[in-house]
């Protein structure tokens, strides 16, 4: 069996500079509680290692982060996530005299900069990402004048009063799906403004699915099964080869043997916040097929 391994693989440098500093804040506070509110990175595998150096991933579906940080300890330590936060959990922080560190990727920084400074100037923002997604969240919340689109549905619904409102994006979007959504804004609103702000290691990923080679099989998407990027990759790698199977597999223990039955070539994609060791198991695992 040939084996195909796209790349880049192995954590982008967001994820890197996140994990590093929940890792020095652990280091830090001996002796004491350290909290990440929400999943650092949207990888099961990496918040099972965060634990086990006595890390705790404070997550609830039923609660907001809101409430979720309301309800830890005043004074502890929290760790916000790669993924940006919402505005109004600094003020909670501050109240609850908590030490933070903010992990928030500098890519997702940027873009608050830049939907903080088109409000700033009187303009509408037109944010094109995930509902309930926590970057989609975190940009929502700058302002009254941030609104979150999915689908050209949203794009028909959507009445704005400024003419040329700037359209920006979650970071780990599918080239595809946002060309497709740029072209529905800018039908209705013709003078809109376009940021396309897919991050790099995002983009360098996706440009590699759109080349695997056409004899490819079955192409394996390893990465956390909410993670946003890995869904983007298995959905352009669907879209690029529409004959081939795509499956989404965390690590190597997902492998089904009988996928694999009679296949002469395989393809391996990873996500950005998939652990480089991960994706070699992955490969190691397939070798021995």
């Amino acid at each position: 069996m040939n084996i195909f391994i796209s790349r880049p693989h192995g954590y982008c440098s967001g994820v890197i500079r996140a994990i590093n500093l929940v890792k020095k804040a652990r280091q830090k506070h001996v002796g004491v509680p350290v909290f990440v509110l929400g999943s650092i990175v949207h990888n099961e595998d990496v918040i099972k290692e965060l634990f086990s150096f006595g890390i705790t991933t404070v997550r609830d579906l039923k609660k907001s982060p809101a409430q979720l940080l309301k309800e830890l300890p005043d004074q502890a330590v929290v760790v916000f996530t790669a993924h940006g936060h919402e505005v109004s959990l600094d003020e909670i922080a501050r109240q609850k005299k908590m030490v933070v560190y903010d992990a928030t990727c500098p890519m997702v920084t940027t873009n608050h900069r830049i939907i903080q400074n088109e409000l700033n100037n009187d303009h509408q923002v037109i944010y094109i990402g995930k509902k309930n997604h926590p970057e989609a969240n975190a940009a929502k919340s700058l302002g009254d004048n941030v609104f979150l689109i999915e689908n050209n549905e949203d794009v028909n619904l959507l009445e704005l009063v400024d003419k040329s409102p700037l359209v920006i994006n979650q970071t780990t979007l599918s080239q595809m799906e946002l060309a497709a959504l740029h072209m529905a804004i800018i039908k209705k609103f013709s003078e809109a403004r376009i940021a396309d702000e897919i991050c790099n290691a995002t983009r360098l990923r996706q440009q590699a699915v759109l080349a695997l080679p056409k004899e490819t099989e079955l192409v394996y998407v390893i990465g956390g099964v909410n993670s946003s990027n890995t869904a983007s990759l298995a959905d352009m790698a669907r879209k690029t080869l529409p004959q081939t199977r795509v499956i989404r597999i965390l690590n190597a223990d997902e492998i089904n043997k009988k996928d694999l039955d009679g296949l002469n070539y395989v393809a391996v994609v990873s996500g950005a916040s998939t652990p480089l060791e991960t994706t070699n198991r992955v490969v190691e695992e397939l070798k021995r097929r």
